[in-house]
C-alpha cells in the first residue's frame, strides 16, 4: 500500500456556483468484470491533531466533525485507466486514511465532458455516491461522505484523458476513533426524539425545510443545522438561515463547498441502527449575517444556496414572524452531534434575556427557551444543533439557536436562541445585517409570512442524455430532470429500442439504424399534463472501420438499411472520385475497397436512408 503524506491549509479562493446533485445510475466497475478494483493509496494523518472544540457558555463554537487533508498534484497519478468491454474507458482512484469514520472529496475545477460519469463509493460499493456528470461542472465540487475510512472515484468516459477533467484538492476526515471523539451517524443523546415521532406530527412540513450542514472554514469541519426560508415573493429562491457562528470565519471558497443534508432523518420513531439515505447539495454564497459577538448580534446567518432546491428533495421553505412576540409552546428541529433529525419540545414561554443570562430583557438579542418531557423522550439541543430553527405553535421561524447548557444529563438547563425580530433588521442598516433586505425583496413591509410549498405547484417536464450522437447499434442513457408533484412518465424514443417507457428513469435505449429521431416525455400530475418534445436529438450515424484502412479495405456498419437507398462515394485527398470499387452488401452493412495503391488520406461520403455522412480514412498500403 503507497504512503502519501498531507498537511493542512487554509483555502482562498473565489466562490463558484455548483451542486452536489447527482442522476441515476451505476459505476461501469459494478458490472463489467473485466474492470478490476486498484489498490488503496493510503493517506496519513498529520502528527499535530486539530483540536476537539466542544458546546460552552461563552462565545459559541460548532461542533468539530473532522478536519481537511490536503492532497499534493501527484495522488491523480496514482490512479489507473482500464477499458470495458463495451469500449468505455474506465479511470480509479482509491484512497484509505486509518481510523476514519467517513471520507468526503474536494475538487477544483470540475469540467467533466457531455457523458461522462463519475461515482464515488467504499471499498464493497455498498454505499455509491452519483453519477455526476457535466451538470456538475464549476470551479468547486464537493461530495458527500462514505461512511468508511476508505473511499474510492471512477470515471466513465468514452475519452481516455491525458489530463484529468478536474483536481482533487482535499480529502475530509470526520474524526475516527483514534481521536476518541465521533460526530455524525448514532452519537445524539439517548434522551433525543427523532422527528417522526408523534411530537412531529403537526411539523411535517417545517421538517422538510430542516437540513444537516457540514460546514468548511479553512481546513476544519463542523456540524450546524439550518432551515431553508420563505421570502415574500413565494417563489422558491433558496434562502438558507442557520447561526452566525457556523463558519464565522468562513471564506466565500468555504461556502462554494458546504454541504446541505436534506430529509436526513429516521421514517419512523426509532433510531435506526443502519444510517438512512438523504439527499445532499453543496455550495451557498453569503447574504447577511450578525456581528461576531453575543452581545451585539443576534447570530444570524442567511446564505443562498448556489442552486435551486429539486423538487425530488420534496423541500419546504418555512414562514416566519418578525413581530417580536414569544410562543407559549412550540418546537425546534435539529441534527444534535451531526446525527439524523430530531424535534425538541417547549411548553412554558420563551423569555427574552440577552445571551447566556436568565433576567428577562424585552429588548434581549435571545430567546432563553427550556424543554420538555414528551411521550417519546425530553429532547434537548446539543453540539451540531447550531444554527437550528425555533418556530412558535403556529410553526412560524422565531429564532435560530446559539447556544446554552441542555444536555441529556442537564435536562432542564435553558438554551438560548437568536430572536428573529432582531436578525429582521435591528443588528445593522445595511444589506449585509439583516434579513429584511432580503426576505421582503418586493417591500410589501409583512412582518410575518407562511410557509411555501414548491410541490403544491405546477408540474414541468425535461430530461437531458449522456450522448446525443451514437454509432449503429450505440445506447442512450436517458435523464429525467422532470419537476414538481408527477404521478405518471410516458416517454417515446422514435428509432429506438424500446420505443417507449412508462418508467421515471427509463433503460438504456438501443439505436439500431441510421437517421435522426426525435425524443419526447409526458409527465402526468394530479391537474395537469406537460410534454417535452426534443426534434432530431439523437443522431445515429453509421460505423466505419478499421481507420486507418490496410490496403483500402474497408467495413462501413450500416444496422437496418435497404441497399438501394446506399450511395457510396470516395474521393483522394485532392478532391478527385475514384469509381473503380465494387461495394460487397452483407446484413449488417457493406465492405468495399478503394484501388488506389497510394497512402494517404481519403474521404468517403456515405448517404443512406436520405442521410449523408463524410468520413476521413487515412490509407496505409502495405
Amino acid at each position: 500500500m503507497k504512503r502519501i503524506i498531507l498537511s493542512f491549509v487554509f483555502i482562498v479562493f473565489a466562490s463558484a456556483v455548483m451542486a452536489q446533485i447527482s442522476v441515476s445510475g451505476s459505476p461501469l466497475s459494478s458490472h463489467d468484470k473485466k474492470i478490476m478494483p486498484p489498490h488503496a493509496v493510503q493517506l496519513e494523518i498529520p502528527k499535530i491533531l486539530p483540536k476537539i472544540q466542544v458546546k460552552n457558555t461563552g462565545e459559541p463554537i460548532p461542533r468539530t466533525a473532522g478536519y481537511t487533508l490536503t492532497v499534493n498534484d501527484s495522488i491523480l497519478n496514482q490512479g489507473i485507466w482500464q477499458k470495458a468491454d463495451n469500449g468505455i474507458y474506465v479511470w480509479q482512484l482509491a484512497l484509505s486514511v486509518p481510523n476514519a469514520q467517513a471520507l468526503n472529496l474536494y475538487f477544483e475545477d470540475f469540467h467533466l465532458n457531455p457523458g461522462d460519469r463519475l461515482f464515488i463509493y467504499n471499498a464493497d460499493k455498498s454505499s455509491i455516491l452519483g453519477a455526476f456528470t457535466n451538470n456538475n461542472n464549476g470551479k468547486y465540487f464537493a461530495t458527500g461522505l462514505i461512511q468508511s475510512s476508505e473511499i474510492s472515484i471512477e470515471l466513465d468516459s468514452r475519452t481516455k484523458y491525458n489530463t484529468l477533467p478536474f483536481n482533487l484538492v482535499h480529502v475530509g476526515n470526520i474524526f475516527g476513533s483514534n481521536l476518541k471523539s465521533t460526530a455524525g451517524f448514532g452519537d445524539a443523546g439517548s434522551c433525543e426524539v427523532p422527528v417522526n415521532c408523534s411530537e412531529g406530527n403537526n411539523y411535517q412540513n417545517q421538517k422538510r425545510g430542516v437540513a444537516r450542514i457540514l460546514l468548511k472554514a479553512g481546513s476544519y469541519l463542523y456540524w450546524c443545522t439550518g432551515s431553508l426560508i420563505n421570502d415574500t415573493k413565494n417563489d422558491g429562491s433558496p434562502y438558507f438561515l442557520t447561526a452566525n457562528h457556523c463558519g464565522s470565519d468562513a471564506s466565500s471558497s468555504d461556502y462554494a463547498q458546504w454541504l446541505f443534508y436534506f430529509n436526513f432523518e429516521s421514517p419512523n420513531c426509532s433510531r435506526p441502527a443502519t444510517e438512512p439515505s438523504s439527499q445532499t447539495m453543496s455550495g451557498a454564497t453569503l447574504l447577511a449575517s450578525a456581528v461576531n459577538s453575543t452581545s451585539l448580534g443576534s447570530d444570524f446567518k442567511l446564505l443562498k444556496l448556489n442552486n435551486d432546491v429539486p423538487y425530488s428533495y420534496n423541500p419546504f421553505y418555512n414562514g416566519w414572524n418578525a413581530t417580536g412576540t414569544g410562543s407559549s409552546s412550540g418546537v425546534t428541529i435539529h441534527h444534535p452531534e451531526g446525527d439524523i433529525k430530531m424535534i425538541s419540545t417547549y411548553t412554558t414561554a420563551l423569555v427574552p434575556v440577552n445571551y447566556a443570562t436568565s433576567t428577562v430583557n424585552n429588548n434581549g438579542l435571545f430567546w432563553q427557551v427550556h424543554w420538555a418531557q414528551t411521550t417519546n423522550g425530553h429532547g434537548v439541543t446539543e453540539p451540531g444543533s447550531s444554527g437550528a430553527p425555533l418556530f412558535n405553535s403556529q410553526g412560524q421561524i422565531i429564532g435560530t439557536l446559539t447556544g446554552g447548557d441542555a444536555a441529556c444529563n442537564a435536562l432542564t438547563a435553558p438554551d438560548y436562541y437568536g430572536r428573529f425580530s432582531k436578525s429582521w433588521d435591528q443588528n445593522g442598516t445595511d444589506s449585509t445585517r439583516q434579513l429584511k433586505y432580503w426576505l421582503d425583496r418586493l417591500g410589501t413591509g409583512a412582518n410575518q409570512l407562511a410557509g411555501y410549498d414548491p410541490n403544491s405547484q405546477a408540474i414541468s417536464a425535461y430530461f437531458s442524455s449522456n450522448i446525443q450522437t451514437v454509432p449503429i447499434g450505440g445506447t442512450v442513457q436517458f435523464i429525467n430532470l422532470s419537476t414538481g408533484p408527477i404521478t405518471s412518465y410516458h416517454w417515446v424514443f422514435e428509432g429506438g429500442n424500446p420505443s417507449s417507457s412508462n418508467e421515471k428513469d427509463p433503460p438504456l435505449v438501443t439505436y439500431d439504424q441510421s437517421g435522426t429521431y426525435s425524443v419526447s416525455l409526458t409527465v402526468t400530475g394530479e391537474n395537469d399534463q406537460q410534454t417535452k418534445t426534443e426534434s432530431a436529438y439523437i443522431s445515429v450515424k453509421p460505423t466505419l472501420y478499421p481507420n486507418p484502412a490496410t490496403d483500402g479495405k474497408l467495413n462501413i456498419l450500416l444496422g437496418t438499411y435497404n441497399e438501394s437507398e446506399v450511395k457510396i462515394e470516395v474521393y483522394n485527398m485532392l478532391g478527385q472520385k475514384i469509381n473503380i470499387f465494387t461495394p460487397e452488401f452483407s446484413n449488417i452493412g457493406v465492405n468495399i475497397t478503394i484501388p488506389d495503391n497510394q497512402n494517404g488520406l481519403y474521404f468517403v461520403r456515405l448517404t443512406n436512408n436520405n442521410k449523408t455522412h463524410v468520413y476521413k480514412v487515412m490509407n496505409v498500403h502495405k
